[in-house]
């Protein structure tokens, strides 16, 4: 029985015939191709399980082939093997991200070509039973944690799934607030209809004359389900008053010269908390804020409840190995301290992200110092910076410059949330916004 059907794509003749040589020898049905547009035609006819495909090739680059791959759903039968002879880590990172499994420079080496090739089919047949068991398995639909935080974020979506009132999640950029709307539609009565995501600046695209064809089709496929808004601070005046309308009267009016229609949607509004600054300067109508906050959720940032790290460490972990077919690492406790020590601006976004990296990257156990050093590499870079003292400027605007980077960076950490920002920096409201204009900080972009 042959071991697998193997397809290698390179512009080297040589390298080609070589590989050839090599993998029949070990019993490999192999296919080879010169270019890009040959590689397409042997995908498609052979489904091969593991392609070795070069990353600089003349007619399409590897990347725009995996790419392609991907709208072709050949990842879902293949394990693609990447090749370069100046590769960088960003290109591999780029790859793996895109679903290759692995990244291998050139001069390639025989017996790594080999080793690699029977870990590939190895980790299809793995990945085929894994995507089997999890067709079986619901999907994690509540946030992850056992956190006070946590266990009240999921009582209060449980409750409130229930209903059909409008609904405002608030917190700070990757909190997680998509994943709430998620839940709250899918633990409600709704849960087999329509959910839309939209984003502000989409929706009031659609709001234009020219674009009402899409805002119509967003209108219908809606009806019955679930519209999330995601970016509440930027919508429109236009935008906004369609919306009030949705709340207020169940009516949607595809133009003014025509009756307007009953419709029966579940408004989920997202925004990162500054909505009531944009009331209070008359950005935003106060008569739909008002009907959006009866039941607000404010989606906590992750330096609020550390202690769900580690089991939100495995939940990633988990993730990443069954949907993406990374290989399992082991976090040990020092690296879990480490992540619990971290003030993770970018919440659980900036975790997920890192455990990824993490898992492309490295092999076995990870450890603290692993940890640390990742994170020295990621660190905003505005972050290093703030930690530099000019002394060639007068103390006044050396105190200036401070505050200015402070306040920044509370303003990053809370997603422009003034209030929170006032808060945890122990000013007064009206004197925070009385400095920040003086800094000349604008709180919704903290450069």
């Amino acid at each position: 029985m042959k071991p697998g059907k193997l397809l290698i794509v390179d512009d080297e003749k040589d390298i080609r015939n070589l590989m050839q040589e090599i993998f029949e020898e070990e019993g490999y049905q192999v296919e080879t191709a010169a270019n890009g547009v040959q590689a397409q035609k042997a995908w498609r006819q052979r489904q091969p399980d593991v392609i070795f495909l070069d990353v600089w090739m003349p007619d399409i680059d590897g990347i725009t082939l995996l790419k392609e791959m991907q709208k072709e759903h050949v990842l879902e039968h293949a394990k693609v093997v990447m090749m370069s002879g100046h590769g960088t880590i960003e290109t591999a990172i780029e790859a793996t991200k895109l679903g290759a499994y692995d990244f291998l420079e050139k001069p390639l080496s025989l017996a790594k070509l080999i080793v690699t090739a029977e870990r590939a089919i190895e980790h299809g047949r793995l990945h085929q039973e894994n995507r089997q068991l999890k067709q079986k398995q619901p999907d994690q639909i509540l946030p992850v944690g056992k956190s006070k935080a946590m266990v009240q974020l999921r009582e209060t979506i449980e409750r409130l799934s229930k209903f059909t009132m409008p609904i405002l999640i608030t917190g700070e950029s990757g909190s997680g607030r998509h994943h709430v709307a998620k839940a709250l539609h899918h633990t409600s009565a709704r849960k087999a209809l329509t959910l839309r995501d939209i984003s502000a600046i989409d929706f009031n695209r659609y709001v234009q004359e020219k674009h009402f064809i899409q805002l119509n089709t967003l209108m219908r496929e809606v009806d019955n389900g679930t519209l999330v808004v995601s970016h509440l601070e930027q919508l429109s005046v236009a935008s906004q008053t369609i919306l009030a309308d949705l709340i207020k009267h169940q009516t949607y009016q595809p133009a003014s010269t025509l009756e307007p229609i009953l419709m029966d949607v579940r408004l989920i509004g997202l925004s990162k908390g500054a909505l009531e600054h944009e009331v209070l300067h008359g950005q935003f109508r106060e008569d739909l804020y008002q009907r959006l906050k009866v039941m607000p959720i404010d989606v906590p940032a992750l330096r609020q409840h550390t202690e769900d790290i580690p089991e939100l460490v495995d939940y990633f972990v988990n993730y990443f190995v069954t949907r993406e077919g990374l290989e399992y690492r082991h976090f040990s406790v020092p690296a879990q301290n480490a992540l619990r020590q971290y003030g993770w601006p970018g919440n659980l976004k900036e975790l997920q992200n890192l455990i990824q990296r993490l898992l492309i990257l490295g092999s076995g156990e990870v450890s603290d110092i692993e940890i640390k050093n990742i994170l020295v590499k990621t660190m905003n870079p505005m972050a290093k910076k703030e930690t530099e003292i000019d002394t060639s400027v007068l103390l006044k605007e050396a105190k200036d410059r401070l505050e200015a980077s402070y306040l920044s960076q509370l303003l990053r950490e809370t997603g422009g949330n003034v209030s929170e920002t006032a808060k945890r920096s122990g000013m007064d409201r009206t004197n925070l916004y009385r400095k920040l204009k003086s800094l000349g900080i604008d709180p919704k972009n903290p450069i």
